[in-house]
């Protein structure tokens, strides 16, 4: 029997899982792609971003900390976009022949982060948002191998949020850093905001939700 949205709805509204793209239809694969590029995109323009503020670590320990979470977020962006080419997206293509323009990815990641500060509150806040939207991913997403995948980047997600408030304490014991800091919250806050996408009256696509591909609305 053909695989149809009804049947396909009432597969996910029972809590089973979608194993692959052969047991979805076109429109499911179709919100499912999108929701993967943005995912994957974000995760590896933060490597270029992370990695020209790391130059301004404190110290060799902070500095190897840094590129650990760089190494964590080429990874995860590996495992979006190995799961894309798994749904028959040609990903070399996607990753290298792309106009920057077109890459999916948050407004805060083109402002560059020009200190060892900047990119402590962007642990703190750019990866605490992709904590939450990642998170919300992996404990809801009927699409099973994203949510096996996640496992791992839970919990890397994780580190990288706390290397971000615990060096943000860190930093507010010095009177100069204090308001160094305050300065990057001042602004790198407001552009956390836009990960959490369009308030839910104006987005023009509604699959995430009605799929289950995620579980909570913006």
């Amino acid at each position: 029997m053909a695989l149809t949205e009804e049947l396909l709805l009432e597969r996910i509204r029972s809590g089973k899982l979608i194993e692959g793209p052969e047991y979805a239809t076109e429109r499911y694969i179709e919100g499912l792609k999108r929701t993967l590029i943005v995912s994957a995109d974000t995760e590896l323009i933060s490597a270029p971003a992370y990695f020209r503020a790391a130059q301004d670590a404190p110290n060799i320990n902070a500095y190897i900390s840094a590129t650990g979470i760089i190494q964590d977020e080429l990874g995860h962006a590996h495992i979006a976009y190995r799961l894309l080419r798994d749904l028959g997206v040609d990903t070399d293509a996607l990753v290298f022949e792309r106009d920057p323009k077109d890459f999916k990815h948050p407004y805060a990641f083109d402002v560059p982060l020009e200190s060892w500060t900047e990119l402590v509150v962007a642990n703190a806040f750019y990866d605490r948002a992709g904590f939450v939207l990642l998170g919300d991913v992996y404990r809801h997403t009927s699409y099973a191998p994203w949510k096996r995948a996640l496992v791992k980047v839970d919990r890397e997600e994780n580190f990288h949020l706390r290397h971000g408030e615990r060096w943000m304490e860190i930093l507010a014991q010095d009177p100069d850093k204090k308001r160094e800091l305050q300065r990057a919250v001042d602004w790198m806050f407001v552009l956390t905001l836009e990960w959490f996408g369009l308030p839910d009256h104006l987005k023009r696509h509604t699959e995430q939700i009605a799929y289950g591909l995620k579980g909570k609305t913006n």
